[in-house]
Order: structure tokens, then C-alpha cells, then sequence
């Protein structure tokens, strides 16, 4: 068992996926790289390590990495400024430090561009920052020349987009047209990717929902691969829990009620290792399926808005537990209304590539065993 500390916290057997990610950047960039799964499945952790202790100490890429989750996105400006910084003092620190700086041409206007050694924020003169905000000049245009310069020079760029799902909604500013940033964002990727090969592009995100979208959409599809972080199996849990001292029994009944869910294990060890002796795994574990089984109980309450929701809300749970899996409908509009709220609440989760519904996590289908036993029962 490979077991890593990042940033305090044990990443364990993820190097196939890491060796999977690294072979993409050894091919050539021509598609998109969506890579999905549960929430808590470990996706940004893993991409954060392979950026921080892997790619930008490799001088031979470029990384652009943003985390949407990490900002308050309301408007098309609030995008902007996670990408641009204007300079207005060409004798700050940050500029004089500079990665690289170079002049680019839009039409008959003429721009300046700096990289700085550290984060995403990719400097523009007072100009051409002005004429972006005022959709002069294309921000995608800006990305691609710089990117562009980049490869001029010999390296690599990655860009890796993480929960871009949060620019849905979003108008580009002062367009007639009426056109989505998330829409044209994409349309970027895909110049990037399929049409110029000019960079690697990895999208990472927890929503299964939006992943259906993607792997629905014809034209995105076409351009794009899916992979798939899942929790872990039952041999690298087991491994790690001997590892933490745990015996045979108190590894089953982990399994039982945690799965392979690596946040969830991360919080058993950290609590485990708060209360020492007075730590009680089996209380412990229920009282996490007890808070599950609540979040299941408010979901039907005040996020259903039907007595027809709420009931194959519930069906749709037992099938789940009862067969392990349920089947994706796409002409069922009940099933689509309550599987949006369901995975938006991190109860289920879609397997796009399979169409199968399964529980986010081990804990939450506990929960739901907890929440379904009167009717179970009844039933039975």
C-alpha cells in the first residue's frame, strides 16, 4: 500500500489514476478529459497533489488550475477577475518576478501579457484589461494567445478546470446575444483541444448530473473522455484499516457502514484519534447513519414538492438497496426531477457511462436503510 501526506491528510493507492492522468499528458491534447465521481472520492485531492508536487515542479508545463468551488462566481466580471489581473505599477514585485511577458496584437489593439511564478491570475496592461471587461476583446482570445506563446516556447500547457458546473446560469456581460459563459467556455475547450491541439484540458467535477449532460450533449461527447475516481474497494480499505491497528471485526463493520469512502474513513481515524479510549466505533458509526437518515427524512420534507416525488423518491431508494443499482430512464420526467434534487443533495449518484443509480456513499445508504425500515417491514 502506497500511503502519501498531503497537506496533512493520507492519499492512499491512487496510483493507477495517477499514472493514467500522466499517460494523457504524454499523448497528444486532443480531447477533454472529464473526471468525475462521488462527492468525497478523493478527485481534488488527488488532482491538487499531482499539480502541486508533480506538474509545477516540471518546467516543461504550464499549469492553469482553478477550483470554481473556491469562488463567488455572480456575474460575468466575478469570472473575469479569476483569470486577469490588471497592472497598473510595472515595478511591483509580482511583475518584476515575472515567469514570462510578452506583447500580443488583437486587430489594432496591442496588449501586454505577464505570467506570474505562482497562481492563475494571468496579468493584462491597463488597456487591455479595460477592453476585456468592456468585451473589446475576447477573454478566450487572451487565454489562447497566451497559451499559445507558451507552446512557441517549449512548454506544455494544462489547464484544469474543477466544478465548472458553477458557471452555469451566467450571461457573457453586454451581449446582445444572449450567450452563456458555460457554453462558450466549452467552445474554448474544444479549440484548445480537438481543433489546435494546443493544450491538455482536465475537467473535474462532483455532480453526476452535469457529467449526464456532457456525455448526452452529441457534440461534447465527440470531443471528450470520461474517467471515473470511485471510492475505494474493499482490499486497499482493508489495507489501510490494518495499517491504523484495526482488527478483522472492526473492519467489517467499518465496510458495513463506511464503504470505501475515503473522507469518510479520514473522519472515523481523525476521531478515533481525538477520543482515544473513549472512542466507540459501533456508536460512532450509527450516529453517522442516524445523520444521514435525517438528511434522507428533511430531503423528502422540504425539497420534494409532491406527494408523487416523494413516493418514488422512496421506491427509488429501496430498489437502489435491494438490487444495488437502478436504471437511468431518459424519458422518465419524474425520475429526472428526483434524481436532480437527490444528487444534488449528494444522496445519489448517476454512473453516466453505465446509466446505473447508486447511493453517493456506504453511509448514506444506511441512512436510507434506517429511513425505509418501517415501510420495509411493513411491506415484508
Amino acid at each position: 500500500m502506497r500511503k502519501i501526506i498531503f497537506r496533512d491528510f493520507p492519499l492512499v493507492n491512487r496510483e493507477e489514476e495517477e499514472r493514467y492522468l500522466f499517460e494523457r499528458l504524454k499523448n497528444g491534447s486532443s480531447q477533454i478529459l472529464f473526471i468525475y465521481g462521488p462527492k468525497s472520492s478523493g478527485k481534488t485531492t488527488l488532482i491538487e497533489y499531482i499539480v502541486e508536487e508533480k506538474l509545477q515542479k516540471d518546467k516543461k508545463f504550464y499549469v492553469n488550475y482553478v477550483n470554481f468551488r473556491g469562488y463567488a462566481i455572480h456575474n460575468y466580471n466575478s469570472f473575469l477577475n479569476i483569470y486577469f489581473q490588471k497592472i497598473e505599477d510595472e515595478n511591483k514585485p509580482w511583475i518584476a518576478k515575472a515567469k514570462e511577458k510578452f506583447s500580443v496584437n488583437f486587430g489594432r489593439i496591442k496588449g501586454e501579457i505577464t505570467l506570474p511564478y505562482e497562481g492563475i491570475k494571468i496579468g493584462l496592461n491597463f488597456d487591455l484589461f479595460e477592453k476585456v471587461q468592456n468585451n473589446e476583446v475576447d477573454p478566450f482570445d487572451v487565454l489562447f494567445e497566451t497559451l499559445k506563446k507558451l507552446k512557441s516556447k517549449g512548454k506544455i500547457p494544462v489547464l484544469i478546470i474543477d466544478e465548472v458546473q458553477e458557471l452555469s446560469d451566467i450571461y457573457m456581460n453586454r451581449d446582445i446575444k444572449k450567450r452563456y459563459l458555460l457554453t462558450e467556455f466549452f467552445k474554448f475547450l474544444i479549440r484548445l483541444t480537438k481543433e489546435t491541439h494546443l493544450a491538455h484540458i482536465f475537467v473535474v467535477t462532483s455532480s453526476s448530473i452535469f457529467i449526464d449532460e456532457i456525455y448526452n450533449n452529441s457534440k461534447l461527447a465527440q470531443t471528450s473522455e470520461f474517467f471515473l475516481i470511485d471510492h475505494f474497494d474493499y482490499e486497499t480499505t482493508k489495507e489501510w484499516l490494518e495499517d491504523e491497528g484495526f482488527n478483522q471485526s472492526e473492519i467489517d463493520l467499518i465496510w458495513e457502514y463506511l464503504g470505501g469512502c475515503p473522507y469518510n474513513l479520514i473522519t472515523l481515524l481523525s476521531n478515533r484519534k481525538i477520543f482515544k479510549e473513549k472512542f466507540n466505533l459501533e456508536k460512532y458509526l450509527k450516529e453517522q447513519a442516524m445523520e444521514m437518515r435525517g438528511k434522507i427524512s428533511f430531503t423528502v420534507s422540504d425539497e420534494f414538492e409532491t406527494i408523487e416525488e416523494k413516493r418514488f423518491f422512496k421506491k427509488l431508494m429501496k430498489e437502489i438497496i435491494d438490487k444495488g443499482y437502478a436504471v437511468k430512464e431518459d424519458e422518465n420526467e419524474l425520475q429526472k426531477r428526483v434524481l436532480k434534487v437527490a444528487i444534488e443533495k449528494d444522496i445519489l449518484f448517476l454512473k453516466a457511462k453505465e446509466g446505473k443509480i447508486i447511493f453517493n456513499s456506504q453511509i448514506m445508504k444506511k441512512g436510507a436503510e434506517i429511513y425505509l425500515k418501517p415501510a420495509m417491514e411493513t411491506s415484508n
